[in-house]
């Protein structure tokens, strides 16, 4: 187990009956690479199920839906699809699906509904239209019960093992690597990817639970630092590209369900429109996520931008990177992944970057919502 930052310890000893306790937000964290750990390997069978199926089917795009941190997890997820799959993905919320539908979605597609509770929202009302549409239907969801319907009536479903007592955080980053997963077996099917690269991105899959690990266990000097001066301010601006927009959406939810804060996520190249450097002031915290990819120098030059205004930068860059790395006033460094793959890192660090704002802010007196 990780040890726990006293900032964070002092937190929860004083913490009462709290929405999404920091308590349990911290030990689903810290148990994250273990989970992830056993759900490649317990969910290989029904993966390979999958791929079995539409082998018989002429697939040629994919849809990903979820409500919060389900949708998120479809957006950080896509590119996987796209690379390794070669099939056209889409992320889209559960309920602009279920209200609006989609005509790709159709004999030729797979819809993937992702609903970590289970629980009764408008996540059934698109899984209906998934259904109608004539898609193969995946259902994700860690919460087995009688009659959850995202288990039991899709074409096939995953059933993973983690736990949301505390913020959405193991969930998310389970689900995603088991749709990573599913991306790299599809695309070994249908020649996307030869054996050899197959082999070596499975590897590199299996041993993000060991990086994890060692990255949770080294980020505390970065995080605290960090988490000292934005629990100051209440808006961050948050900034990704590629499959770490998903990521960028999630930290701004678990800002609001960490310490409140507002967090305004942005795709790298809309930083650079609408005139949007001129709402960040001197002082005001911005989250990067850069880890390199195809995306990575646009964010060196939204960097190098903010630096200009005086910005705090919150960096979450590669090993031995540089160029926003001497830039930024902290830095969490992730190892070098393949890209899609590179949100499995870069999350679990901004879920762990609001436990120190939530923790901070108790530290100072602050209240975080009661269960009434």
């Amino acid at each position: 187990m990780i040890d726990m930052p006293k900032v964070i310890n002092n937190a929860v000893n004083s913490e009462k009956n709290v929405w999404m306790p920091i308590k349990d937000s911290w030990a689903e964290i810290c148990a994250t690479p273990d989970v992830i750990r056993k759900e490649l390997q317990s969910q290989e069978s029904v993966i390979e199920e999958i791929v079995a199926d539409l082998r018989k089917r002429e697939v040629r795009n994919i849809l990903l839906l979820g409500s919060g941190d389900s949708w998120f997890a479809s957006m950080a997820s896509c590119y996987s699809f796209e690379k390794y799959a070669g099939l056209s993905a889409v992320p889209m919320q559960a309920y602009e699906f279920a209200v609006y539908g989609s005509n790709i979605a159709n004999e030729e597609s797979v819809i993937v509904v992702i609903s970590s509770s289970g629980r009764p929202t408008t996540t059934w009302d698109a899984l209906d239209r998934a259904i109608d549409s004539g898609a193969y239907v995946i259902g994700i969801s860690d919460t087995f019960y009688e009659g959850n319907p995202f288990l039991e009536r899709p074409n096939k479903s995953i059933n993973p093992s983690a736990t949301k007592f505390g913020m959405p955080t193991q969930t998310t980053t389970v689900t995603m690597s088991l749709l990573t997963k599913l991306a790299l077996v599809l695309g070994k099917d249908n020649s996307e990817i030869d054996g050899k690269m197959y082999l070596e991105l499975m590897d590199s899959l299996f041993v993000i639970p060991d990086q994890l690990i060692e990255l949770l266990s080294n980020c505390e000097d970065a995080l605290s630092s960090a988490g000292e001066y934005g629990s100051l301010h209440r808006l961050h601006t948050i900034i990704g590209s590629g499959p770490n927009v998903g990521v960028a959406y999630a930290a701004s939810a678990l800002l609001a369900e960490g310490p409140q804060f507002t967090g305004h996520p942005l795709p790298v190249e809309e930083y650079h429109h609408a005139l949007r450097g001129c709402t960040v002031l001197s002082g005001d915290p911005v989250l990067l996520l850069a880890p390199y990819g195809k995306g990575y120098q646009r964010v060196v030059e939204a960097c190098d931008d903010l630096k200009t205004l005086g910005a705090y930068i919150v960096a979450v860059v590669n090993d031995n990177e540089n160029s926003i790395a001497d830039l930024a006033d902290s830095v969490v460094y992730v190892p070098e992944v393949d890209e899609p793959m590179s949100s499995l890192l870069t999350l679990p660090t901004v879920q762990m970057y609001s436990l120190y704002l939530a923790s901070n802010r108790i530290a100072s007196g602050y209240e975080r919502p009661l269960v009434e």
